[in-house]
């Protein structure tokens, strides 16, 4: 009697169709080297650092830790967002006369010097000192700008109003005593002042910049062109390609390389001079999006795994793909609908001082991503995959002897439940459920067995997670009949 294994979860050779027999969708779902998966990483309490309780009731929609290892938090507020510094369980604006806040209506972008962080939101860069911690608008008269960053002792900002080709940068500073060259931002031709350099290989306007500590990426609608510390042109042109950017904040860092959404839909991932994409299983559902150009991006990295993940906002969807695993779908769980919802994570930080994954939430909270949290802030994670439509290699008619499916169980007491449906037409409903006991405590490895569940040509199967604690689904195995057609 043939057996052969239903795959579930993420796949990185998924078909667009699902007559193709590869997984469908994935939600809330990741799997290991081994093809065992689980549950997406929950959001738990931030523990001695961020409060438990809502920071801010208008969101969180932007984080970033410090090079010493202060944790900062900028509000969703409009045009006038509040920046918090968040250490010992509280969460504190930053003082500031009048000119505190972040002004702008543009997702903030943070950058450091050795003595400010320095933040761009869409009009005036505002400074906050790491010490002192006083607020207030960068100096020097810079841009208005979306974008910022700090490289080889300048400071780097587009323009979104005078001259949009242009990256302007101010004079060279050093160390922690004097800072007044970061706010020089005269273009006197004084090469230890300010300047501009132009990115304008095709006549498109600048969307984003960042930096990856040796070289400036300056994207364009249509393409992207590499700038590089130079003693005579002081940032000098290195590459240039025709990869452009859609949605100027699905940009995300990764070792000296950069992912994100191109011009046509593509998730690009280059170094600058080699550029892949990786998109090819889910382009169907890009090119399905009503308004791609509000993604924003984030990477976790968490043990062994790691995924990059793209919100798009309008769309309320957020794309995954895990590394050497495929392409998922990550979504909260609406429980009074009793369906699936946006992601409750507006903004995420990978911190650099240990490794944790910080996340703000739409609803003003501030968190950490964790592998062994099965719920966001104890509200339930539901996770859930589907396979194609599964032929095992011959038209003819089969007989689903027995379905076998083998998985693990966190320690919480209570009875962990997932469910198992299938039907054999996509228009079909489903059949089921057959609900999957996997015990109680101390029945950390177990083997359920259904028998008999009918006769088909092709069918889909489908599993969900539906339990408050943590489960693995290690194996399922199916035993089948060959008939006559």
């Amino acid at each position: 009697m043939p057996q052969e294994p239903i795959n579930f979860g993420p796949d990185q050779n998924s078909s667009n169709d699902e007559l193709g027999g590869n997984s469908p969708y994935a939600i809330n779902i990741y799997k290991d080297e081994k093809g065992t998966i689980y549950k997406r990483p929950g959001i738990k309490v931030y523990t001695g650092v961020a409060p438990s309780g809502v920071v801010d009731a208008t969101g969180i929609s932007g984080l970033y830790s410090t090079n010493d290892g202060q944790l900062f938090a900028v509000n969703n507020q409009v045009n006038s967002r509040t920046i918090y510094k968040v250490a010992n369980g509280s969460a504190t604006p930053v003082n500031g006369t009048g000119v505190d806040k972040l002004i702008g209506n543009t997702r903030p972008v943070f950058t450091e010097t050795e003595v400010y962080l320095i933040i761009a939101g869409g009009l005036d860069i505002q400074k906050v000192h790491l010490i002192t911690l006083a607020s207030s608008r960068l100096g020097g008269d810079p841009p208005k700008a979306s974008h910022v960053a700090a490289n080889s002792s300048r400071l780097l900002a587009n323009d979104l109003y005078v001259d949009k080709t242009k990256i302007r940068f101010s004079g060279i500073f050093q160390g922690t005593v004097d800072t007044t060259e970061m706010e020089d931002w005269t273009n006197d031709g004084n090469p230890d002042h300010g300047g501009f350099f132009t990115a304008e290989a095709r006549p498109d306007n600048i969307v984003a910049m960042h930096e990856n500590t040796n070289e400036i990426f300056v994207w364009g609608v249509d393409n992207v062109q590499v700038f590089v510390p130079d003693s005579t042109l002081i940032f000098a042109p290195a590459a240039t390609r025709e990869y452009g950017c859609l949605a100027p904040y699905s940009i995300i860092h990764h070792d000296g390389e950069y992912f994100w959404l191109d011009q046509h839909r593509r998730i690009v991932y280059s170094d600058g001079r080699e550029f892949k994409n990786i998109e090819k299983p889910i382009k169907k559902n890009l090119e399905a999006l009503i308004n791609p150009t509000d993604c924003f991006g984030f990477r976790v990295l968490m043990g062994s795994q790691e995924f990059f993940c793209w919100t798009f906002v309008t769309d309320q969807v957020t794309f995954v793909y895990q590394v050497d695993g495929g392409w998922g779908t990550w979504s909260s769980w609406d429980l009074e609908a009793g369906n699936f919802s946006k992601l409750n994570v507006l903004s995420s930080y990978l911190r650099r001082d240990g490794g944790v994954n910080v996340v703000g939430t739409y609803d003003g909270r501030i968190g950490r991503l964790d592998m062994d949290t099965p719920d966001d802030l104890g509200q339930l994670v539901v996770a859930e995959a589907a396979t194609g439509f599964i032929d095992h290699g011959t038209d003819n008619r089969k007989l689903c002897k027995s379905i076998k499916i083998s998985g693990r169980r966190g320690s919480n007491s209570t009875v962990s439940l997932g469910r198992l449906e299938w039907r054999d037409a996509a228009n079909d409903n489903w059949s089921g459920p057959l609900f999957v006991d996997f015990g109680s405590t101390g029945d950390n490895y177990i083997v359920k067995e259904f028998r008999s569940l009918g006769i088909y040509n092709r069918r889909q199967w489908k599993f969900t997670f539906s339990d408050s604690v943590n489960l693995s689904l290690v194996r399922v195995m199916e035993d089948f009949e060959p008939l006559s057609i």
